[in-house]
């Protein structure tokens, strides 16, 4: 797997010499299509074949140890690292003290399984198989055995079931949950305006959400301070709102044409998606060159960021200032 990054490198998370890469580079490469790659502020992580491979600030090389076999799951923050066993242990890495592997104490029933995680700035979430919610260690007031995709943010988590339901919990002062307000919630709560609507992807930026539904439709919620959500040309326009706290969908200009979008990703303030001509195009900030290698910092609307016609693209991933495509 050939991974194509560009972005903010300060400390070599994207195993090149540059400090920005201005140009989608496949830099880093991936020999087992099954792995697990994960970009933080600092530093980038690859799971595969019972080994954690890093690129990045003050961490080793690679990490080997008993305890790192049979990880279905790995999520982190610039402080931690949280992965997840078959066996649905829950192990935690500390950034500063690397090569220490402990194992979280049990929080959950017996009888249950921690099944999905994900590692936001300020909160950790747990879903077991039984539906239950957990933001480590505390059980939330929630139940729903068909969560199957988890994503945090800095300060929110965004949830989806088997049914194309989206659900969303945290802080709301930025409108990144979706419910119309900028209120707080302290327990999941189905976001109405995407009901009736089968969604089958989210992704969740620093206080920003997209939820990307099952005919190739964009919807959009949350801080929109830099673009990020892709919905204006003219931040001085009096259409332009900082703050979309209901869902919204995404128009992306495409030669006249609505495409269908296949894939979306975002980062802490900018966002990319693969369209089905197999483009990349992207909005938001742009000041590490994550979307375009112009001097435009902020880019309000989606433009084309690349064309990977010539690749079979798998799947996209940010980092907070930057920008991946894993290819085949």
């Amino acid at each position: 797997m050939k991974v194509f990054v560009r972005g903010f490198n300060l400390y070599n998370q994207l195993n090149s010499r540059e400090h920005v890469l201005n140009n989608f580079s496949p830099s880093i490469k991936i020999n087992d299509a099954e792995s697990c790659f994960k970009i933080g502020h600092t530093f980038s992580l690859i799971y595969s074949n019972n080994l954690l491979r890093f690129y990045g600030k003050a961490m080793p090389k690679y990490l080997d140890s008993k305890k790192l076999e049979n990880i279905l799951n790995v999520s982190c923050n610039d402080n931690f690292i949280v992965l997840l066993n078959s066996e649905g242990k829950m192990l935690k890495i500390a950034v500063d003290e690397p090569q220490l592997i402990t194992e979280i104490p049990k929080f959950w029933n017996d009888e249950d399984k921690i099944k999905l995680i994900s590692v936001g700035e300020t909160m950790t979430v747990a879903v077991t198989e039984l539906g239950n919610i957990y933001t480590i260690s505390e059980q939330l007031d929630f139940r729903n055995q068909n969560i199957k995709v988890l994503k945090t943010g800095r300060e929110h988590c965004i949830l989806l079931d088997d049914y194309g339901n989206v659900y969303s919990f945290g802080r709301g002062s930025r409108g990144q949950l979706g419910h119309g307000t900028l209120d707080d919630e302290k327990s999941p709560k189905l976001i109405n305006a995407l009901a009736g609507i089968k969604i089958k992807n989210i992704a969740v930026g620093g206080w920003h959400s997209f939820a990307l539904s099952v005919d190739g439709d964009l919807y959009c919620w949350g801080w929109n301070g830099n673009g990020q959500l892709g919905l204006f040309s003219d931040p001085n326009s009096q259409t332009f709102m900082s703050v979309m706290a209901t869902p919204t969908v995404v128009h992306i200009n495409h030669g006249g044409s609505e495409p269908n979008v296949l894939k979306v990703a975002c980062g802490s303030r900018h966002t990319i998606a693969l369209l089905d001509d197999n483009k990349i195009h992207g909005c938001g900030w742009n000041k590490y060159k994550q979307l375009t290698a112009t001097d435009v910092e902020n880019y309000y609307s989606f433009i084309c960021l690349h064309d990977f016609s010539n690749e079979k693209v798998l799947t996209l991933i940010c980092g907070p200032w930057c920008s991946a495509v894993c290819c085949e």
